[in-house]
């Protein structure tokens, strides 16, 4: 299932992929191309940088970086992949999430949306909690939750899966939630551009029975 061995700062063990578990990966955005990069890296080099667990229980780990490194070697089925174990809450988990991605600067304000409005709905955390986890001011908090509220269901949904980019995500939420449904299947249907999707927006804005 795994070996292990133990560095200066911190133990590293070796995985089978069925033992890491993506309970987190709903809080990051899936990117195509990034994706593709890491696969054709991992099909040269293997894997570098070891992933980043979490030991939740006995037998239970998981996933905190590494999510395109897993499924990366999902698509070379290779049996395992070096980890780094950390013995976290989930709340916690959620946090070393944000904060090893800052580090590395490759989560981007939608992804920390996702986090912050998990932390606020799903843990139940105030907004001064969960800024005081995050080190981050109590205004910022509530950007985020804000940015997540305002999207309708789909909206999310492509988001999430990577199916819609961040930069139209910025211009959907210019909308009530109840006209957003509509701007997604105009871009669907017409396959707009973020600038053909920000025009629509701003015409729709400028008309006087716009509300």
């Amino acid at each position: 299932m795994s070996t292990s061995s133990r560095g200066p700062n911190m133990e590293t063990i070796e995985l089978t992929l069925d033992c890491i578990g993506e309970q987190f990966s709903t809080l990051r955005i899936v990117n195509p191309g990034a994706d593709s990069a890491i696969l054709r890296s991992m099909e040269r080099y293997g894997q570098i940088m070891p992933v980043v667990v979490s030991k939740v229980a006995q037998n239970d780990y998981q996933l905190l970086d590494g999510f395109k490194r897993l499924r990366g070697a999902k698509v070379l089925s290779m049996d395992k992949l070096k980890a780094r174990v950390m013995c976290l809450t989930v709340r916690a988990g959620k946090a070393a999430l944000m904060q090893l991605n800052w580090v590395g600067k490759s989560i981007n304000s939608m992804e920390e949306a996702l986090v912050v409005h998990s932390l606020f709905h799903e843990d139940t955390l105030s907004q001064i909690e969960i800024a005081t986890l995050l080190g981050r001011h109590k205004s910022w908090v509530c950007r985020r939750i804000a940015l997540i509220d305002r999207l309708c269901d789909e909206g999310r949904d492509q988001i999430k899966l990577g199916l819609l980019p961040i930069s139209m995500a910025r211009e959907l939420i210019k909308l009530p939630r109840g006209n957003q449904e509509r701007l997604l299947e105009s871009i669907r249907k017409h396959h707009l551009s973020c600038r053909e999707t920000k025009k629509l927006v701003d015409e729709l804005h400028a008309r006087p029975s716009y509300e």
